[in-house]
């Protein structure tokens, strides 16, 4: 006898599962006996591939099957993370999800977007990874104060880079201008690999970004950081001053997580969850995040999807009082 079964949540399964006289923990125990397929949001190359590829990597080996990383970059992670929320929830299909854009995108884009965080049951927040704002070694401008100027003196002539509007980069830059009473031009890209390369080419004058993405090129002597918007400074960037030390109250962050599809049944989600971990507690993962400049931050299960919930309700107070509108 062969069942197809299709969006099928936990619930479902366990009624499914009773009704043949087999046990839902029976359904699981093989879990995993095929590929697993890990959705990242934007484009290869950028710091969440980078660390999904690696997540993969340990994950294989504690599971025992293949995680195969696919790329669903646009509309500032919102695709991906509707093909995450609509995939079948039988555990093959995993994904890393970015805060805030993931909390931002439901209430932003009420009337369009295709999931909401309900639709995403939240496995373990990985990184948090603070922003930067950065210029180019040939930039004229030496510090913050100095591109504050420039726009000063002509609004709108500084473009400044950004992943998608509501997401981590896009809110800091704004928090930023608002700080100093400027109006930057904006310009979006499908990831921050893709932002740099158009820094080093000349084709912005400013990169927000993060610090995993920035601090290679900073310390390499291609990119100038500006500003740093933590509450101390970092020390894979120790030279990059805080926002906070010119002047500027300004504290921002990208957090990478990972999230199934709301439903998966418990055993199977279970078994994830314990190997999630495994794989954050490895010192060789935590070794080669520390190698890329991405700070560990792990947070698990229930109390991540909490801190999730969280940060929304606290972002829509901020957007029912004062919306950031898409330059």
């Amino acid at each position: 006898m062969q069942l197809s079964i299709s969006r099928c949540g936990g619930v479902a399964l366990a009624a499914l599962a009773l009704s043949l006289g087999v046990s839902p923990s029976a359904l699981a125990e093989d879990y995993p006996n095929k590929p697993i397929q890990m959705i990242v949001s934007y484009g290869a190359g950028g710091s969440t591939d980078t660390m999904a590829r690696i997540f993969a990597k340990y994950a294989e080996e504690a599971l025992g099957q293949r995680v195969v990383v696919v790329n669903k970059p646009g509309a500032g992670g919102e695709l991906g993370w509707v093909h995450l929320a609509n995939a079948d929830p039988d555990g093959y299909t995993l994904g890393l999800i970015n805060s805030p854009s993931v909390e931002t995108h439901p209430f932003t884009r009420a009337d369009t977007v295709g999931y909401s965080l309900d639709d995403l049951q939240p496995l373990a927040n990985v990184v948090t990874d603070p922003g930067v704002l950065a210029v180019a070694a040939d930039s004229p401008w030496q510090s913050l104060e100095e591109l504050v100027a420039a726009v000063r003196a002509e609004p709108r002539s500084v473009t400044v880079s950004h992943e998608g509007v509501g997401g981590d980069d896009h809110l800091a830059a704004l928090n930023f201008a608002a700080a100093a009473g400027i109006d930057l031009n904006f310009v979006s890209f499908n990831g921050n690999a893709e932002a740099t390369a158009a820094l080093l080419g000349g084709h912005i004058d400013a990169f927000e970004g993060n610090m995993s993405e920035a601090a290679a090129h900073i310390n390499e002597g291609e990119v100038r950081g500006l500003a740093v918007w933590s509450n101390q400074r970092m020390e894979a960037i120790a030279d990059v001053p805080t926002g906070a030390e010119q002047g500027y109250e300004v504290v921002s962050s990208a957090s990478r997580g990972l999230a199934l599809p709301a439903g998966v049944p418990d055993d199977v989600y279970a078994r994830l969850l314990e190997v999630t971990r495994e794989v954050i507690e490895n010192p060789e993962f935590e070794a080669e995040l520390a190698r890329l400049n991405m700070p560990l931050d792990p947070l698990y299960g229930d109390e991540y999807a909490a801190s999730l919930k969280a940060s929304q309700d606290s972002l829509k107070a901020v957007w029912d009082q004062d919306p950031w509108i898409e330059p």
